[in-house]
């Protein structure tokens, strides 16, 4: 085998002292034959030693034994730390004993906790998301604000239902249809366990208050997609928690939905018990209703979000787009809620949006890009696309995509502490007064700063859960070591996007694709200090139209 030094010059470890040394097969079967094991062992280290010893001098430092491996390979420590490609000519000497068959630098590794990172995605459609990264109007879900980027985080959209978007469906969990109106549900039946959405177009006068005909919306995906549209997988657009788990609890069919199928759906989402329906195994964390209707806020409205907030669920509601008072639409008005305002590109509060003392938030809700089907009418599985859509209905998801951040394995945040949080958490208030915004347009580092997942200078404070894995460079012979890093604190586990490991429940929508990691996708050094490498590399690491509402006319 021929010695190969392991160079350092592509890891993200900038200095180092101490190193790996490996003997050949055949040294040691030498030294065996002759001495026995460990004075075989302790003759080969005499013998590098002499090397090591030649190689120090040349670069004006003391190189000393520390200690064998469990495979018998030799650890050594230089008196003074050594740059990369001091680093590298001492590892190349080192390698040119005939008796060594690889050197490594003998890595420092680090719990997977999230360093500084500007993460890019390379979603084609990413930098048209003025909602996440504009810098001052955005929700600023930038770098380590994105907290693991919400990875696993239950969220329910109760909604319209879903279309298999391919942007979407590798992340959504298996939801349930509450619209229990034949009609209105085009499906042929009630409720079931199919939440498709078979699409709310509607010929004039079938829906009676609603009398004006209207085309298909895909409502429930667009805002779907806004939570989780999957991230990094060189596809279209970006979710705010583009790792979360987003369940589609239909409610509204073509005819709206109604109050009870909508109460008996919140119940379910949380993980309570509805009569006829089989309980929820995988309950959701936040749950987002962009619905709305001109009331006061329905009885079963209340007792259904007192009983989801009791099993530790947190319920976000759009505002509502009448440009009047939220507290005039439900469930935007009702207590215990998280009701959300609209915001523009420009900061200000947008035209449509609800507003007043009941609105808690603002999120961006004008011109927001996202998933779609262009189908008046039914699905067709040929017709996804990616469009602009406003409304509050839009804003809300903004919200409560960032709320599920905060709840990544490893935070040990609650639903209750996450909620605290928010009510302290400073928004950007820019064009828009309180009145009209609440604390202005909801900002992710500040909510996670104040949720304590960050601190005061944007660092990550928690550990992160992950995998033990083995992490080989293609750089080393042979006969090199890999490097092990961070340790498993879970069960059986699935790999996503970006390499992050965690228990994942296989709850996905029936027929939907596993989340795997593309050949040619990157992965990202964690601290900050390197570039971004592809699995191909060596890799080591330390760790326009406003979406219609309920009963809109």
């Amino acid at each position: 085998t021929t010695p190969t030094a392991a160079a350092p010059g592509t890891l993200p470890q900038q200095n180092f002292d101490r190193f790996i040394v490996t003997y050949t097969n055949e040294a040691k079967q030498r030294k065996m034959l002759r001495d026995g094991e460990w004075d075989a062992v302790r003759g080969i280290v005499d013998d590098i030693m002499d090397t090591v010893d030649v190689v120090s001098e040349a670069l004006n430092v003391d190189t000393k034994f520390l200690h064998n491996t469990s495979t018998d390979d030799a650890v050594i420590q230089t008196s003074k730390t050594l740059n990369k490609n001091e680093a590298k000519e001492f590892m190349a000497k080192v390698a040119s004993d005939p008796d060594v068959a690889s050197v490594e630098p003998d890595y420092i590794n680090y719990p997977a906790a999230e360093g500084d990172i500007t993460f890019q995605f390379n979603d084609p459609q990413y930098s048209k998301q003025w909602n996440l990264t504009n810098p001052t109007t955005g929700v600023q879900n930038t770098g380590n604000a994105r907290l693991r980027r919400g990875a696993n985080v239950k969220v329910a959209v109760l909604d319209t239902g879903y279309v298999p978007h391919p942007d979407l469906v590798t992340g959504m969990a298996n939801g349930y249809d509450f619209v229990s109106d034949p009609l209105s549900a085009r499906d042929g039946d009630g409720r079931d366990p199919n939440p498709r959405d078979e699409g709310d177009y509607a010929p004039y006068n079938l829906c009676k208050d609603q009398a004006n005909a209207h085309t298909s919306t895909w409502h429930g995906t667009s805002v779907a997609g806004i939570i989780g549209a999957r991230g990094n997988n060189r596809m279209g657009i970006v979710g705010v928690a583009d790792l979360a788990r987003v369940q589609p609890v239909r409610v509204l069919g073509r005819c709206g939905g109604r109050t009870s199928d909508i109460a008996d759906a919140i119940i379910w989402a949380a993980g309570g018990h509805v009569d006829g329906v089989p309980d929820n195994a995988y309950p959701a964390k936040i749950i987002n209703m962009s619905i709305g209707t001109v009331t006061t806020c329905p009885a079963a409205y209340q007792r259904a979000i007192n009983i989801a907030r009791s099993k530790g669920a947190i319920v976000v509601a759009a505002a509502g787009n009448g440009n009047t008072e939220a507290s005039k639409y439900a469930p935007a008005n009702c207590m215990g809620v998280i009701t959300v305002g609209a915001t523009t590109k420009a900061g200000t509060r947008a035209s449509f949006s609800n507003y007043g003392t009941r609105v808690n938030i603002s999120a961006p809700g004008e011109n927001i890009l996202t998933l779609s089907m262009n189908s008046l009418d039914r699905p067709d599985n040929t017709k996804f696309s990616y469009d602009y859509e406003s409304g509050t209905s839009m804003s809300a998801p903004h919200v409560s995509a960032l709320l599920a951040q905060q709840l990544v394995n490893g935070t040990s945040m609650t639903t209750k502490q996450v909620e605290e949080a928010f009510t302290l958490a400073g928004g950007n208030r820019i064009k828009c007064d309180k009145y009209f915004c609440s604390r202005g347009i909801i900002n992710s580092f500040n909510l996670a700063k104040q949720a304590g997942n960050l601190d005061a200078n944007g660092r990550v404070t928690y550990l992160r859960p992950r995998k033990t894995i083995k992490v080989i460079s293609k750089g080393l012979s042979a006969g090199a070591s890999n490097t092990k890093i961070a340790d498993d604190t879970g069960a059986p586990t699935e790999k996503n996007l970006t390499g992050v490991y965690d228990q994942v429940p296989d709850d996905r929508i029936p027929g939907a694709p596993a989340m795997e990691i593309p050949e040619d996708a990157q992965v990202y050094d964690l601290n900050g200090d390197a570039e971004p490498i592809t699995q191909d590399e060596p890799l080591v690491t330390n760790p326009a139209q406003k979406p219609r509402e309920v009963n809109e006319q």
